[in-house]
């Protein structure tokens, strides 16, 4: 896989993002939430398992909505460099649906989430598609 490609989609370019829809009460956005699936299919290159390949994603949702935590990309997705970006910042959250707002220049900004009981997204931005699931601890 070409590593021009993995980081247009790592960085997310500030790609504008759409989202999905759930119905009913959220349930509350205050929490720990720890990637159990971690999935990126660059455009027209196979399905690249981040957490297999070591990369992690953590987020801490405080009450304030405030966040903390950090996102890893190890050095053979990379190109041979790792990728960390600090996750500090806020989240906001409209009905079922999450942004986050940071200064770290990452996809993770550019997604829509939906609040479940996980957070969880599968969607496609700058044309890799990001599947992803943030498990509440």
């Amino acid at each position: 896989m070409g590593v021009k490609i993995l980081w247009a989609c790592i960085a997310g370019l500030g790609l504008a993002a759409c989202g999905g829809n759930e119905t009913g009460p959220s349930p509350e956005l205050p929490g720990v939430y720890v990637a159990s699936v971690f999935q990126v299919t660059p455009p027209a290159e196979p399905l690249i398992d981040v957490l297999a390949a070591g990369g992690t994603l953590s987020i801490t949702v405080a009450s304030d909505h405030s966040t903390t935590g950090s996102l890893s990309i190890p050095a053979s997705l990379n190109g041979g460099t790792p990728f960390i970006a600090d996750m500090a910042g806020t989240a906001t959250l409209s009905g079922s649906s999450v942004h986050f707002q940071q200064s770290a220049d990452s996809f993770v900004k550019d997604l829509t989430w939906t609040l479940g009981t996980n957070l969880t997204v599968n969607q496609t931005i700058g044309g890799a598609t990001y599947t992803i699931t943030l498990t509440r601890q």
